[in-house]
């Protein structure tokens, strides 16, 4: 359930006495400011009812939680303060009139009270007092009110509630009512009393259930509580043992000093009670306490409380023995956060003068930088280092027939650490001899075919239709072109031939010797053959041209083949050279596969023995160098905002005696371990003599501070309440108040400030740990000062 939070108390109400043997300071109302309750006769005279600017009367009925008429309250109707303020009556301190202010004027209690009706006259009311202790008079009834004024609603409470009680949800005990109608526990009824009219404005929960301006009603509640008496309406209810005000003050030796409420319902002290409450319905999920000790859900609590608290001894009565075994001797937190819900800070120590300071014997010193050294040491192992560890596999599976390498031997780059026999290898090896011979097969046909082609080129430039035969004869001589040279010259021949037949019949047709039919002829014969050169010639040089094509891409897929034989021969392990020789190798040494080192170090790990079936995802041997080591240790989590890379690590192992190694921090881990709930950090340290060895243990020191300044302050000032850190810093001479602290490291009887204070502040160190049981107690002398609460 979502709950609804009451306003954040002020501060502790909380007035301490110090110091047995000064319980005879005067306490006079002379350090009193004017117009408080030390002031004059004449000022006490002027204030009260009479001197309100707002007439009080009762047809609103009475404030029972301000113990004035509702007609003049301003904390419940807020539309009456401007009224107020124009009138020059309103007490800024306070917030509130100053004709009504009874912590600045405590005499107008009894004068407000007298206007109180008669039937209320024994409720437990927030502005109720006794009679004025000066003799003045308390003001009359306001006039029309001398007879007792009936409640608004006879039957105000359960039974005017505009939401009807029940119990099927159970019993709210942190609130005292149903939670069918608890407004805190469910905000989801808000406006349904809203709607209604029933809410109170200044305590923000229904009319008809705030018991403190309606204390009556608490009561008629109670009633509705499975298991208790119905009293009458006029009957106080009895409280429950695990609510305050149920009892009267406790012995000191039952009472919680730590968390202000008696040890039998401590839930903080005594985890065993937490589900009693729970059962009840009494827990406030948000701060982890019962809702009846929640003072942060609901402020009112807290006087409750303290009511309960065990009185303070007679002056003279409480020695030095009785404070020392109040004391709880907490450590000091030199890490992590103080309590964000602790309210110490909120109180202060005022003595009535400063002599009374130094008689208590309280000494101050001033806050400074000093030179601190801080270091923080921890358990560590000695590991290799990651990045020059190497793990070396075979690329091929095989037969272990040498293991040349052994644990402990420096290697070189190239050493031969095992020779394996393997068949994989062999295969590979015997493919990319076959794939060298194809390719030189298809580079010899490839050669050839262009010396041809070459020729043919030479031959076709040559052999043209009026080319004489001698010429062309000439030309070709020593040329290797082939069949097609003879068939060329062949059609060369017949052109040449068929061209002089040609020519002769013409020269006897223009003789008159023959017939034109044979001039015709013979044209025709010349052009076929003509015809015939010209065909010869373009199938020459087509033939020529497919034949070197073909032996250039014989050529390149013969290159391709060989060139994929050798890259699985490289990605086998295999070098150049080793595969330049491979033509001359034997067949026994085809299979043979050497594993070569490819780094420099020193064999840690030797896995193989001769003879030995391996695999190529076998790690063999496991090399590493040893003249860099890794340093691993855990750290706190307290211990994190100090540590920084690259700040200096000392490591020493108790069996190497006088020896340390010096390193840097490298590595802090980005998450923390979730079974230690620690934080692995690394530190690299060098070992150029080989001393250190992977899984030494010893202890490593990490150098946060080497005598820097830092702002510190002596161990004494500082105590602890049991949550937080705290000294007491000097405001005034006779004013001291409580101020947290965040510390680092301590050395030298100092502890650095890491926040809370700042240079030159002046803090208490001879008497702190009695002003801090000052506020944890409540009192412990006869009023030789007070702890005022923060404003």
């Amino acid at each position: 359930m979502k709950r609804r939070r009451l306003p954040y108390p002020a501060a502790w109400p909380v007035v301490v006495l110090l110091a047995a043997a000064l319980s005879g300071c005067d306490r006079s109302d002379s350090s009193k400011p004017p117009g408080s309750a030390g002031g004059t006769a004449a000022v006490k005279a002027s204030l009260g009812p009479e001197a309100s600017p707002v007439k009080p009367t009762l047809d609103k009925g009475w404030c029972g939680g301000h113990g004035v008429p509702e007609s003049v309250c301003t904390r419940c109707d807020d539309s009456l303060i401007e009224t107020f303020k124009k009138a020059g009556d309103w007490c800024k301190e306070h917030k509130l009139p100053e004709t009504q202010c009874t912590k600045c004027h405590p005499e107008v209690a009894a004068k407000w009270a007298a206007l109180k009706p008669a039937g209320k006259a024994g409720s437990a009311d927030h502005g109720n007092a006794a009679a004025p202790s000066d003799g003045s008079t308390a003001a009359a009834p306001v006039a029309g009110d001398a007879k007792p004024a009936p409640d608004r609603k006879p039957a105000f409470g359960p039974d005017t509630s505009p939401v009807k009680p029940t119990l099927d949800k159970g019993w709210c005990g942190g609130h005292g009512v149903p939670e069918s109608v608890c407004t805190r526990c469910d905000d989801s009824l808000i406006d349904t009393f809203k709607k209604a009219g029933d809410w109170c404005k200044e305590h923000d929960l229904p009319e008809t259930q705030c018991f403190k301006c309606h204390p009556e009603v608490e009561a008629r509640w109670a009633a509705l509580k499975p298991g208790a008496k119905k009293p009458a309406d006029t009957e106080k209810p009895a409280e429950p043992a695990s609510r305050p005000g149920a009892a009267a003050p406790v012995a000191a030796d039952k009472w919680c000093f730590d968390h202000g409420v008696p040890k039998a319902v401590c839930t903080r002290c005594d985890a065993s009670l937490i589900q009693k409450f729970k059962d009840e319905h009494d827990w406030c999920k948000e701060h982890g306490v019962p809702e009846s000790q929640c003072t942060l859900c609901n402020p009112e609590v807290r006087e409750k409380w303290e009511a309960m608290r065990p009185r303070a001894a007679a002056p003279g009565a409480l020695g030095r023995e009785s404070i020392v075994k109040i004391e709880r001797n907490g450590r000091l937190t030199t890490s992590g956060e103080n309590d964000p819900l602790c309210l110490i800070e909120t109180s202060t120590i005022r003595f009535l003068d400063a002599s009374i300071a130094k008689q208590a014997g309280i000494e101050v010193t001033t806050v400074r930088p000093r030179r601190m050294s801080a270091a923080v040491e921890v358990p560590a192992e000695v590991e290799f280092d990651a990045t020059r560890v190497t793990r070396i596999t075979p690329r091929v599976s095989g037969i272990a027939r040498e293991v040349r390498a052994n644990l402990g031997d420096s290697v070189q780059v190239g050493d031969v650490l095992a020779v394996l026999d393997s068949v994989v290898l062999g295969e590979a090896k015997s493919q990319y001899i076959e794939r060298q011979q194809d390719f030189r097969v298809a580079e010899a046909e490839h050669a050839r075919n262009q010396t041809i082609y070459e020729g043919t080129q030479r031959l076709l430039a040559a052999a043209t239709s009026d080319a004489a035969p001698g010429e062309i004869q000439q030309r070709l001589e020593g040329v290797p072109v082939g069949e097609a040279k003879a068939r060329l010259l062949r059609a060369h021949a017949a052109v040449q031939l068929a061209r002089l037949d040609a020519a002769r019949e013409t020269q006897l047709y223009e003789t008159k010797i023959n017939a034109e039919k044979d001039v015709q002829m013979a044209r025709a014969t010349l052009a076929a053959a003509e015809a015939d050169f010209l065909a010869i010639r373009e199938e020459i040089a087509f033939t020529r041209q497919k034949d070197q094509f073909a032996a250039e891409r014989a050529l390149r897929v013969a290159r391709s083949a060989l060139d994929a034989a050798e890259r699985r021969l490289h990605i086998l392990g295999l070098t150049d050279d080793e595969i330049a020789a491979l033509g001359t190798a034997s067949h026994e040494g085809l299979s043979r596969y050497e594993l070569r080192s490819p780094v420099a170090g020193r064999v840690v790990e030797r896995h193989v023995a001769p003879g030995e079936a391996v695999e190529d995802a076998h790690t063999l041997f496991v090399l590493a160098d040893t003249a860099r080591l890794w340093l691993m240790a855990n750290v706190y989590e307290r211990d994190l905002p100090a540590l920084r890379e690259n700040q200096p690590v000392l490591f020493t192992v108790d069996g190497l005696t006088g020896e340390s190694f010096q390193g840097r921090l490298s590595w802090i881990s980005s998450q923390v371990d979730d079974k230690t709930r620690l934080i692995p950090v690394r530190a690299e340290l060098s070992n150029p003599d080989g001393l250190l060895r992977a899984r030494m243990f010893g202890r490593a020191r990490i150098i946060l501070r080497d005598n820097a300044d830092v702002l510190s302050v002596p161990v004494e000032s500082v105590q602890t309440d049991g949550c937080c850190q705290l000294v007491f810093v000097r405001e005034a001479d006779d004013v001291f108040t409580p101020r947290k602290l965040r510390l680092g490291a301590s050395a030298g009887g100092y502890v650095e400030v890491l926040r809370g204070l700042r240079e030159g502040e002046a803090i208490v160190t001879v008497g702190s740990f009695l002003m801090k049981t000052e506020i944890l107690k409540g009192s412990i002398g006869a009023g030789c000062c007070e702890v005022e609460t923060g404003r």
